[in-house]
C-alpha cells in the first residue's frame, strides 16, 4: 500500500495541472490559440532553466567509483539508437517517427525518479537519482533535438544539423549549466532564488498547456502508435533494463535509481518540444497523459515484483 501511495502521489499532481488546462478550454477562459503561444513561452524561455539548473548544481567530486552512473548513460544511449532504428520500421510519417522514439526512450526523471527514489531510499537515494538525471536528461534532451530536427527535414546535412542542435533553447540551457559550475564561482542568493522559481513553474505550466490544447478524438486514430509507444515505455524497457542490471549484478539503491530512469512516464517537454519542431504535438500530448495515468498502476506494480523477489 505504502508503494501505492508514492506512486499515487508522484502522478496527481500531473493529472491536476492537466484537469485544469481543460477545464480552463472547457469554460471559454482562454484560447487555444494563446496556450500554443504559451507553449512556445514555456520550451524557448522556462524548460531552459531547468536544464541549467541540474547542471550548475551537480557535484561531480561524486562520481568516483559511482559504475551506476556510466551504465545509465550507456543503457540511454544504447536505448536511443534502438529505438531510432526499429521505429521507422512500424511509422511512416516523418511527423510521428520522431515523437514515437522520444516517448520510447525519454522519461519524466526529474519529477519521477528523485522522488520516488527518496521514498524507498531516503536522502541517499533522492542523491544518486539527482547525479544520474544531471548526466541523463542532457542526452535526453540532445537526442530529442537530433531526432526531431532530422525528421522535420528529411535529409539535412550534418553541419546544419549541428547548428540547429545548438540554436535549441534547452541545449543552450544545458551548456550554460556545466560553464557555470566550471567556474570558480558561486551564484548570489538574488539569482538562484528566480531561477529555482522559473524551474518551478516550467512543468506545471507545459502540463496546462497540453490540458487545454489536447485533443481526445485523436486518440483512436493514433491507437497503433499509442499502444507500442505506452507497452514499450513502461513494460518492455523496464524488463530489458531490469534484466541486464540483475545479471551485471546491481541490486538495492543503485539498481533502483537506475530502473526509475527507464520505468516512469514520458518526459512533459516532449509535447513542447514536438509541437515546436513541427512534430505530431497531438501524439506526443497523448503520450505524456497516458503514461503519466497507466504509471500509477506499472510502477507500483514494478516495486511490488522487484521486493518480492529481493532485487532491492
Amino acid at each position: 500500500m505504502e508503494n501505492l501511495v508514492v506512486a499515487t502521489n508522484a502522478v496527481i499532481p500531473f493529472m491536476v495541472y492537466i484537469l485544469l488546462g481543460a477545464l480552463a478550454i472547457k469554460l471559454k477562459l482562454v484560447k487555444e490559440s494563446f496556450l500554443k503561444e504559451l507553449n512556445g513561452v514555456v520550451f524557448k524561455v522556462f524548460f531552459p532553466f531547468i536544464m541549467f539548473n541540474n547542471l550548475y548544481d551537480v557535484d561531480f567530486g561524486k562520481l568516483s567509483g559511482a559504475g551506476y552512473v556510466g551504465f545509465a548513460v550507456a543503457a540511454t544511449l544504447a536505448l536511443i539508437i534502438l529505438a531510432f532504428l526499429l521505429v521507422p520500421l512500424f511509422s511512416k510519417d516523418n511527423r510521428r517517427r520522431g515523437v514515437i522514439t522520444q516517448a520510447i526512450f525519454r522519461s519524466n526523471s526529474v519529477l519521477y525518479a528523485i522522488p520516488l527514489a527518496q521514498s524507498v531510499f531516503s536522502e541517499d537515494g533522492a542523491s544518486m537519482a539527482s547525479i544520474v538525471v544531471a548526466f541523463v536528461v542532457p542526452i535526453y534532451n540532445i537526442a530529442s533535438v537530433a531526432i526531431l530536427e532530422y525528421y522535420r527535414g528529411g535529409k539535412v546535412s550534418f553541419g546544419k544539423l549541428f547548428v540547429n542542435i545548438l540554436k535549441n533553447p534547452l541545449i543552450i540551457g544545458a551548456i550554460a549549466g556545466v560553464l557555470f559550475n566550471m567556474l570558480p564561482l558561486t551564484m548570489p542568493d538574488c539569482l538562484v532564488l528566480p531561477i529555482s522559481e522559473l524551474c518551478n513553474m516550467a512543468t506545471p505550466l507545459s502540463l496546462f498547456v497540453l490540458g487545454g490544447t489536447l485533443h481526445f478524438s485523436s486518440m483512436r486514430k493514433n491507437a497503433l502508435p499509442l499502444a507500442i509507444g505506452t507497452t514499450s515505455k513502461l513494460v518492455a524497457v523496464p524488463a530489458l533494463i531490469t534484466l541486464i542490471m540483475y545479471a551485471i549484478g546491481f541490486r538495492n539503491s543503485e539498481f533502483f535509481v537506475i530502473f526509475c530512469m527507464f520505468a516512469t512516464p514520458v518526459a512533459a517537454a516532449s509535447y513542447p518540444m514536438a509541437q515546436s519542431m513541427d512534430a505530431d504535438a497531438d501524439l506526443a500530448g497523448e503520450y505524456v497523459v497516458i503514461t503519466t495515468v497507466l504509471s500509477i498502476v506499472t510502477i507500483f506494480f514494478w516495486i511490488l515484483i522487484l521486493k518480492n523477489i529481493g532485487i532491492m
